[in-house]
């Protein structure tokens, strides 16, 4: 269905991710992709993040 609507630049957060940290990562009033990125040798998937780049944020402060 087209839209009007220009889909967000964005900008990929470095490294991959656990599902329980996603928690950690998502702000409010900011879009976001997450894309499946693999498994850890146990099995545990892992995901990569991309965020809207109107909302640059420190990623240090929220960054496990």
């Amino acid at each position: 269905m087209p839209s009007d609507i220009e889909p967000p630049d964005l900008s990929r957060l470095p490294g991959l991710y656990r599902a329980w940290e996603l928690a950690q990562i998502v702000q409010a009033d900011c879009d976001y992709r997450v894309e499946s990125a693999g498994e850890t040798a146990d099995g545990t998937q892992l995901f990569a993040i991309y965020r809207d780049s109107r909302f640059e944020a420190d990623m240090a402060e929220v960054r496990p």
